[in-house]
């Protein structure tokens, strides 16, 4: 196991690394009502939380098939990033499917969202 200030420089170096990237995605949350409706609850409108870094991760289409999903990426262990969020990159809409937070030797580092990319007309 790492001392406290071990861990504060495994989330400090990955979080620079991160931010080296120079890669932004803008994450929107979904407005959910209607919870009480007879058809249900729906998606009413999206909220934005902002525009975060990111590391898109550049894998092979069957990579991506192994993982389940159809993009990946690294975030900062503070984000706001939550299953059902959609996070756009490259104007391209992606619903956040998984949100996992990396443990190096007891250090939070960062989080790996797994993301379904959205196609809707």
């Amino acid at each position: 196991m790492l001392e406290p200030h071990e861990k504060e420089m495994v989330a400090l170096s990955t979080a620079e690394l991160i931010q080296m990237s120079g890669e932004i995605a803008e994450i929107l949350r979904p407005s959910v009502v209607g919870a009480g409706d007879f058809a249900g609850p729906h998606e009413a409108s999206e909220e934005s939380l902002g525009s975060m870094p990111i590391e898109f991760k550049q894998l092979s289409p069957d990579e991506l098939k192994q993982v389940g999903a159809d993009g990946m990426c690294s975030m900062l262990t503070d984000t706001d990033v939550a299953e059902g969020d959609i996070l756009i990159y490259n104007n391209v809409r992606y619903c956040v499917s998984d949100v996992k937070p990396m443990n190096c030797f007891g250090a939070v580092s960062h989080l790996i969202v797994k993301l379904e990319r959205e196609y809707k007309s």
